[in-house]
C-alpha cells in the first residue's frame, strides 16, 4: 500500500509538472503571437526612408567604379570598392524582402566557382584576387544596372517589421561567425568597412525602435554600439578609409568581434521589450 501511494504521488507530480511546462509553452506560444500582431509598420516605413535615401549616392559612386574597371585603372577601382559595397551593406536588414535581385548583387561566391558569381563579390574577386580589370567590365556594368533596379523595387518591396529587427540580429550573428573568422570566400579589404556600414544600420534600427523598446534596454545597447564605433575608429586611417582587416593581429580580430557580439546580445534584449 505504501509503495502504491508513493508511485501515485509520483505519477501526481510528474503530470503537474507536465501542465506547468505546458503552461509555459502556451505562454510562449501567446506571446509570440502578440509579437507578430504588434504593428510596426511606421517603424519599418522609416528604414525605407534611410534605405531609399542613399540610393541616389550609390547609383552615382557605382558608375564611377564601373567607369575605373572599364578604364583599367585598377589602383582607382580598389580603392573605391569597399566604399561603394558600404551603401549595400546598409541595406542588409531588408535584403530578404528582394532576395532574387540579392543573388545577382551579392551573392556569396564559392571558392572554385569564382567565375559562376556575380555582382560585388565576383568584381571583388577580379581586383582583389586576380588584381585585373580586364574581364571584369560587363560584370561593373551589370552590378551598376541591378543597383539601379534596386533603387525601382525599393518603395515597393515588402517590409515586416518583425522580420526586419530578426535580420538585423542575423546580420550581427553571420558577421561574427562566418565573415570576420573567414569562413566565407571573401577578401579582407572590404571588411571593416562593411563592418562600419552594418553598424551604421544598427545605428538606425535602434534610434527608429528605441521608442517602442525598454529604456533601459535601448540605453544598453546603444552604449555597446558607441563602443564598437570606438573600435572601429582606431583602424581608420583616413576619412572613409580603414586598415585592411588581414593586418589585424589575433587579438585586434578577437576584440572586434567581441564588440560586434556585445552588440548583437543587447540588441536581442532590447527587440525582445518591444511593445
Amino acid at each position: 500500500m505504501t509503495f502504491k501511494k508513493g508511485l501515485a504521488a509520483v505519477i501526481l507530480a510528474t503530470a503537474a509538472l507536465a501542465a506547468c511546462g505546458s503552461d509555459k509553452t502556451e505562454k510562449k506560444e501567446e506571446e509570440q503571437v502578440v509579437k507578430e500582431e504588434l504593428d510596426l509598420s511606421s517603424e519599418t516605413e522609416q528604414f525605407r526612408t534611410f534605405a531609399i535615401a542613399q540610393m541616389e549616392d550609390f547609383i552615382a559612386d557605382a558608375e564611377i567604379l564601373a567607369g575605373y574597371v572599364k578604364e583599367g585603372r585598377l589602383e582607382e577601382a580598389q580603392k573605391l570598392y569597399p566604399l561603394v559595397r558600404m551603401y549595400y551593406e546598409r541595406l542588409q536588414p531588408i535584403k530578404a524582402s528582394f532576395s532574387e535581385l540579392d543573388t545577382q548583387i551579392d551573392a556569396s561566391i564559392t571558392a572554385g566557382k569564382e567565375d559562376e558569381a556575380a555582382g560585388f563579390r565576383r568584381l571583388e574577386y577580379g581586383l582583389f584576387n586576380q588584381k585585373e580589370t580586364v574581364g571584369y567590365e560587363a560584370v561593373a556594368e551589370e552590378l551598376v544596372a541591378n543597383i539601379k533596379k534596386l533603387n525601382e523595387e525599393l518603395p515597393k518591396v515588402e517590409l515586416e517589421g518583425q522580420k526586419l529587427l530578426d535580420d538585423t540580429e542575423n546580420m550581427l550573428a553571420q558577421i561574427t561567425k562566418e565573415q570576420l573568422t573567414d569562413k566565407e570566400v571573401s577578401y579582407a579589404e572590404a571588411h571593416i568597412y562593411d563592418v562600419k556600414a552594418n553598424t551604421e544600420a544598427v545605428e538606425e534600427i535602434v534610434k527608429i525602435f528605441m521608442n517602442r523598446a525598454d529604456a533601459e534596454q535601448a540605453a544598453a545597447v546603444t552604449e555597446k554600439v558607441t563602443k564598437l564605433n570606438e573600435v572601429i575608429a582606431y583602424y581608420e586611417v583616413g576619412k572613409e578609409d580603414y586598415v585592411n582587416y588581414s593586418y589585424f593581429t589575433n587579438t585586434q580580430k578577437q576584440e572586434l568581434i567581441q564588440s560586434l557580439s556585445d552588440v548583437h546580445r543587447e540588441l536581442e534584449k532590447m527587440n525582445a521589450s518591444i511593445q
